[in-house]
């Protein structure tokens, strides 16, 4: 019987907590395969997803020490790549622990790879089984070699025929890699700045796969590039599942900054308001904290001294997990989890609307609260928040 076994590996190190995440990646699965990709929906006990949910959990998808049985889905293998927590997963074939029928889908996935090459790979986690798995790699493999013109080769095999030795036996011959992490829903909320550009993505992918459910909040002065917006948090979802996103109208705010103050410190004042109003949001959404795609010195904004000016006004904690990464790394993670070409599309972002041609590169909180005490700006921020629009994604 065909199934799909899913490895974890950080989750295997959580101890007492352990069974709390494994729960959480198994509910995640299920949400996925039902087509309903939706973290936390199970714990809706009125819901009709959360029912269902349930139903394809019972029976179909069991949890296992260091493993995830799934026997419904298989066709939709690909959609466990998108899944924070799983490490691999394979098609397998199931079967009981019985060394003639273990030789014999052996011997068949070794004739279907049509490889030169192989090696066995056994383990034998019920320690009730008569053989050891060293004692299976032999066995099996002399079963390979008689029933086929190919060789061992421990090294650098052309297939890997691994076999595991539970209270039933799983066998298959390639691994597909997954994003691994931890499931999305095990770490809280966060909100993330989404600017449109090629880091902010990242940043927030990056915390998903730590276990966090993103809201995101997107700053504008005018709407032709909404489409643009949305379709970044619509890939985004592929690995969190249904989104938030807040879209803020910040063209009073940016016209009252530009009445009042002279160019070079438009950028920093335009990021600090941005960071208050995404701080609001966050305690309206209870999350508990902001996520930026900030990088040390990529840009003006991004100096110790800014993002010092920048962080100063906000109380919870701000989340940056690209702070030391190089620029090349953060396009090569965008092009993997598929936001680059959606990033790189034309867009006049609201922080480099009419910034001065030298913008303070070393700002100072003294100089910076002076400018906004003359701005008078709070009716205009609360303005702001009413007039956000709300999507679901």
């Amino acid at each position: 019987m065909k199934c799909v076994l899913v490895h974890y590996s950080e989750i295997g190190i959580k101890g007492g907590n352990r069974r709390f995440f494994e729960k959480k990646l198994v509910e995640n699965i299920a949400s996925s395969l039902n087509g309903r990709w939706d973290p936390g929906c199970t714990s809706n006990k009125t819901g009709k997803s959360a029912s269902k949910i349930k139903n394809v959990i019972k029976g179909q998808i069991e949890r296992k020490r260091g493993r995830i049985i799934v026997r419904t889905g298989v066709k939709n293998i690909n959609l466990l790549t998108k899944i924070a927590g799983i490490s691999s997963f394979s098609i397998a074939e199931e079967t009981q622990l019985a060394l003639p029928k273990l030789k014999k889908i052996v011997i068949n996935i070794a004739k279907r790879s049509k490889k030169k090459t192989f090696r066995i790979s056994a383990s034998r986690a019920n320690k009730s089984f008569p053989h050891t798995s060293m004692q299976l790699n032999a066995l099996l493999g002399e079963a390979v070699l008689k029933a086929t013109k190919m060789k061992v080769d421990l090294h650098k095999p052309e297939i890997e025929i691994f076999v595991e030795i539970a209270d039933k036996a799983y066998v298959y011959g390639e691994k597909i890699q997954g994003i691994g992490g931890l499931p999305v829903g095990t770490a809280g909320k966060l909100v993330c700045l989404l600017s449109g550009g090629i880091d902010s993505p990242v940043a927030a992918y990056k915390m998903m796969t730590r276990g966090c459910r993103v809201v995101f909040v997107h700053f504008h002065n005018h709407d032709p590039f909404m489409s643009k917006i949305k379709h970044l948090v619509e890939t985004l979802s592929t690995y969190q599942g249904r989104s938030t996103l807040y879209l803020i109208p910040f063209k009073d705010l940016q016209q009252q900054i530009i009445k009042k103050t002279e160019p070079k410190y438009r950028m920093l004042l335009y990021r600090r308001l941005m960071m208050q109003l995404a701080e609001q949001i966050a305690r309206k959404e209870h999350a508990h904290g902001l996520i930026t795609g900030d990088s040390v010195a990529q840009v003006a904004s991004q100096t110790l001294h800014n993002l010092n000016v920048i962080y100063e006004p906000v109380t919870m904690p701000i989340f940056s997990p690209l702070i030391g990464t190089h620029k090349q790394d953060i396009i090569n993670e965008a092009q993997k989890i598929g936001t680059y070409k959606t990033s790189i599309i034309p867009y006049t972002d609201c922080c480099s609307v009419l910034i001065g041609k030298h913008p303070e590169t070393h700002g100072k909180i003294k100089d910076i609260k002076k400018l906004e005490k003359k701005l008078r700006i709070k009716a205009l921020m609360k303005k702001a928040l009413e007039k956000a629009e709300i999507e679901k994604i």
